[in-house]
């Protein structure tokens, strides 16, 4: 081989290893090298079992990335772990409103962020039941609080317990264990009942009244009784109904004729009463006629004991009797 050969073969073996190089580092890279994906990390405060790496994220049943990993971090200074799980938000998720092209990384962020001020949460949602695997689901609860536990808020999404978490939670605040020693005390109390036969007899007591009530209701006096009132009840309520017009014609003419009457009496009271004044003409010739009626009465009485005193007065005078 000679110098100009053997240049060119090794030339060719330091390109090809450098494809194979860069083709290795985008195959790792898992083809996003390039890419502006955003990973955001999630914190749950219960399970994540059913939750694994490669889970789809979804906003409302639209798929926007994926569940990257799963750590578990243990913290010394309290003794307690916490589960971060990081997802990968995919930048093909956004796009514009205007139809440009794909937004950058900074305007991907301020999306994310405003929407979490906008009460953006997350929380896990069964994705199959028969496999029980579980996938993120983001959506919108503004009356929940924003909990940030990681160092750097802006690049975490609050999350909010699971509806099978709601569950759990509220069976284990319910008092299983009284409900379940009340459930059996009854359940005691049921056999002890049937163990000496009192419910039966009650039951058959029970039974029996019924069957009697049911008899007097349907074949006794009390049922016959009861139509002859229902049907006495319809003629009279008929009658009624046929009567009561012309009874209320005649109520309203009686009424009319009693108005009639009232203004007539009070016209004639007012009549009286323009007769009758005080000041009223009539009673000042009635006033003068009975004074000078007692006046004549008073000269009379004067003149008959004149007459009784002195008989003679008659023939000589009022003078001759002195």
């Amino acid at each position: 081989m000679n110098s100009q050969s053997y240049k060119t073969t090794v030339g060719a073996f330091v390109l090809g290893g450098l494809a194979l190089l860069v083709l290795g580092i985008i195959l790792l890279g898992g083809g996003r090298l390039f890419s502006n994906d955003l990973e955001y990390v999630l914190y749950f405060d219960g399970s994540v079992s059913g939750l694994t790496t490669g889970a789809p994220v979804v906003f409302r049943g639209v798929p926007m990335g994926s569940v990257t990993r799963i750590n578990l971090v243990a913290n010394a200074r309290d003794s307690n772990v916490t589960i971060p799980v990081y997802v990968r938000i995919d930048e093909r998720s956004f796009v514009r409103a205007s139809g440009a092209t794909s937004p950058s990384e900074s305007f991907q962020q301020e999306i994310i962020r405003r929407m979490v001020q906008r009460g953006l949460r997350a929380r896990l949602q069964l994705q199959s039941l028969i496999t029980g695997q579980y996938r993120v689901e983001l959506d919108f609860y503004p009356a929940t609080a924003a909990n940030f536990r990681s160092a750097t808020p802006d690049m975490e999404i609050p999350t909010i317990p699971s509806p099978i978490d709601t569950l759990q939670s509220t069976l284990s605040q319910m008092p299983l264990e009284q409900m379940v020693n009340s459930l059996s005390a009854v359940l005691q109390n049921l056999a002890l009942g049937l163990s000496d036969d009192k419910l039966g007899k009650a039951l058959t007591a029970f039974t029996n009244t019924f069957d009697e009530v049911h008899g007097i209701l349907h074949t006794g006096s009390i049922r016959t009784n009861t139509e002859q009132v229902l049907k006495n009840l319809s003629s009279a309520s008929a009658s009624v109904e046929k009567e009561l017009p012309a009874t209320m014609t005649a109520f309203r003419e009686g009424m009319q004729s009693m108005a009639v009457a009232a203004d007539q009496l009070r016209a004639a009271t007012a009549s009286a009463q323009g007769i009758l004044g005080r000041d009223s003409p009539t009673m000042n010739d009635l006033r003068r006629l009975l004074k000078e009626s007692t006046d004549a009465m008073r000269s009379m009485r004067a003149l008959a004991e004149t007459l009784e005193r002195n008989p003679e007065a008659l023939l000589r005078g009022k003078q001759g009797a002195r």
